[in-house]
């Protein structure tokens, strides 16, 4: 008897293993395609600071504009760390809202209306909707072709952050330039 059961889990294995081989040649079925846009390599400090410090400040004025009476003063200075992987991250300063933005915001409806049109403009997809997140946090985030990530995470208040790699070889925050908060 445990022989028939072992070889009835290797013929389930099989025919799955076989079934995935046949859908994946079959013709009209998916294909994997490559990428022919190049990817971006991380910027110098000064040059990623003034492109994405830029962006945090549009986008606290465009929240700012669609939700009146919520407003966002800094949280955390701007600051540099070198991540478990060795790359070098830069953080603009850190800002956090008046007041809980998910229920003004139709739950973040009005987030999304604010900040994609700023998004793109600055070379971000769309927020793709609110990351699912334990704790009771609405969050929702949009990654750029160098790695640089914004995200908006609200539970009273909400923060808006910035991480952007960058090239440098102290990765010390003394690179900031001097009116970085």
């Amino acid at each position: 008897m445990p022989n028939t059961i072992k070889l009835g889990r290797w013929a389930v294995v099989l025919a799955c293993a076989l079934t995935l081989a046949a859908c994946s040649q079959a013709p009209g079925g998916p294909t994997r395609e490559t990428s022919d846009s190049p990817t971006l390599t991380p910027a110098p400090v000064a040059e990623s600071f003034a492109k994405y410090d830029a962006l945090r400040t549009e986008l606290i004025a465009a929240l700012e504009q669609e939700l009146p009476g919520i407003t966002w003063s800094e949280d955390k200075p701007a600051s540099m760390s070198k991540a478990g992987d060795g790359l070098c991250i830069l953080q603009p300063a850190s800002v956090k809202s008046s007041a809980d933005i998910v229920e003004p915001s139709r739950k973040f409806e009005d987030v999304f209306a604010a900040g994609n049109p700023v998004l793109g403009k600055h070379g971000f997809p769309e927020f793709g909707g609110t990351d699912d997140v334990p704790g009771g946090w609405v969050v929702a985030r949009s990654t750029d072709a160098v790695g640089a990530t914004v995200s908006i995470e609200s539970k009273s208040p909400a923060y808006l952050r910035i991480t952007v790699p960058v090239t440098s070889a102290a990765c010390d925050s003394s690179e900031l330039p001097t009116d970085a908060g």
